[in-house]
Parts: C-alpha cells; structure tokens; sequence
C-alpha cells in the first residue's frame, strides 16, 4: 500500500509522446514513468492511494484481488462495483483502475490499482491527452468526465483510513491476522540491495521511460472494443518486415511483448502475419491474453497489402 508524488504513468507498451504533454511535466516537475504492466496512462499524486498484490502465479487471482479491494472500500462505507475486467466505480463513475504483469521465468505474478481519494483532476485534463476514439467508444468529452475522488461524497476520508481497510480486509480474507505490517522504505534492507537498485536504476532511465519513436515505412492505428488501443509500426524492407513495434494500452504486455518478436523476420502481408503469429496460440490459452492476439492478428492481416 503506498502512494506517489505528482507522477504520470504510462503502460509498458505506450508511446509517451502520445499519452501525455512532456513539455508541460518537464515545467511543471512532473515526473514520467513507465509500469512494466500493460494498461493506459494515469496521473498520480498523494491523493491516489496504490494498492499492490504480488502472489505465486498458480495462486493468483485478479478476481479474489478486487474482491479483497471492495470489501477495504465497504469498510470504508463506499458501495463500489467492479466495471470491466480492471476498473471500479462509484454511482457510476470510475474510482479505481487496475493493471497486470505476469513474470513466468520466476513463477510470480503482479496485480496493481489505484484508488482516486483527493487527486488533482485537473492536472489529468493538463497532462494528459488520451486517444480520442478511447473517449468516443466511452461517450465521454474528455478524460476526467468519467472519474471522481471519493472525498466528493466521502469527506472524511483519507490514505491512512484507507490502508487500515485494506489491511483489516486483507487479513480476513487471506487468515493472516497474526501476519505483522512491514513498512518499506529508502532505509529498508531491500532498498540497498544490489538487484533492486539495479532493476531501480533501468526504471529511471531515459531508454526505459521514453524508448524510441523511430521512423517505420507503414504504419497501422485502431481501437478495438474490449481489447485497447494498437497502434503497430513496420519496417518492410525486400518484403521482410525487418522491425515491429507496437504501441498499445492493452492489459497483456506479454502478448505485445511476443508479437512483436514473432512478426521480425517474417514476410509482409496476410498470409506472412497470419503464420507467424499463429504459434504464439499455444503460448496464450487465456481467455484475455488469447482475444488481445487474435484480434491484433485478425485486424493487422486485413489491413495490410500482400
């Protein structure tokens, strides 16, 4: 449980340059991060408290997560109800979004949300700038018409009332009422060793948080309902596609992760795409990961030139 100072995050596949307005976080000593979970582009400051559950793959849940989240927020006297696979609301309004990462090299899984309590709204109208079609298909003007802070109808709530929800919750769910709290910081033995300031160290890079928006010779941009945003750039040269990128909010970035290797090599056009991202089915038997590469797969072979 924890909360940022003045943040924009952006999902591991997106392009910054899109997302948000780099000249005003630069002005204003926002900083830019980017998640290695999928997911979109958030604004987070003290006022957004963040919620984490890392588990064993075999014993992960994101259902029994959100679960565990309601029940803190019912604590809390909010009657909130899940919307989505990965967002809360309030009377109709989103409270709470969640993203993914799945790591099945160490067998762990990540599971992380936020909770709007007292965040400045406006600056999401300031530095944010989300993909229009994202608006259109929600029947919403702008980014913040759809979102509210839970101190518009719950005043006296705050981050440290929230945490003792999430622990009290979390503890009766899980049979952990013996398990003591620990607190984390820069002091803390974990801080100091040499994995997590190395992992620390990538995180804050300008390669990782910015990447690169090379030039490519096609260029393919959708929105697909229940899935997010795809924005895929090629390289074809000779008819290989020698380079693939995707940019995309989606909330597998496993699966964005291995299309874009697949798709390196292969031959330009519908049948080129078509065989080699079929393999990539055996790996994605999931029913969220297995609709995001069908319909990447399905809308790039038909949009392409053989």
């Amino acid at each position: 449980l924890w909360r940022p100072g003045p943040v924009v995050t952006i999902g591991r596949h997106q392009n910054p340059w899109k997302e948000c307005k780099l000249a005003e976080l630069e002005a204003d000593g926002v900083s830019l991060a980017r998640r290695r979970s999928g997911g979109g582009c958030v604004f987070q400051d003290l006022g957004c408290s963040v919620f984490t559950f890392l588990a064993p793959s075999a014993d992960f849940n994101i259902d029994r997560n959100l679960d565990i989240v309601l029940g803190a927020l019912r604590r809390c006297g909010v009657d909130a109800e899940k919307k989505g696979r990965n967002d809360l609301t309030f009377e109709g309004r989103k409270i709470s979004g969640s993203a993914f990462r799945h790591a099945p090299d160490r067998g762990v899984s990540l599971h992380h949300g936020t909770v709007l309590v007292d965040t400045d709204l406006q600056a999401l109208q300031k530095y944010l700038t989300p993909d229009k079609r994202k608006l259109q298909a929600k029947g919403i003007s702008s980014v913040g018409a759809r979102v509210m802070n839970l101190r518009e109808s719950f005043a006296e709530l705050c981050h440290a009332r929230l945490c003792e929800a999430f622990v009290a919750e979390f503890r009766e769910v899980e049979g952990a009422q013996g398990v003591e709290v620990e607190s984390l910081d820069e002091g803390s033995d974990i801080a100091s060793a040499p994995e997590f300031r190395a992992m620390r160290a990538e995180l804050q890079s300008s390669e990782w948080r910015l990447g690169r928006t090379p030039d490519f010779s096609h260029q393919l941009e959708t929105r697909i309902d229940g899935v997010g945003v795809l924005d895929v750039r090629l390289e074809v040269v000779g008819g290989k596609i020698q380079e693939a990128v995707v940019f995309s909010d989606a909330l597998f970035p496993d699966v964005i992760d291995e299309v874009m290797v697949a798709l390196q090599g292969s031959d330009y056009g519908r049948h080129g795409i078509r065989k080699s991202l079929e393999p990539l089915r055996d790996r994605f038997t999931q029913d969220g990961p297995r609709l995001l590469l069908d319909s990447l797969t399905d809308w790039l072979a038909s949009n392409v030139d053989d």
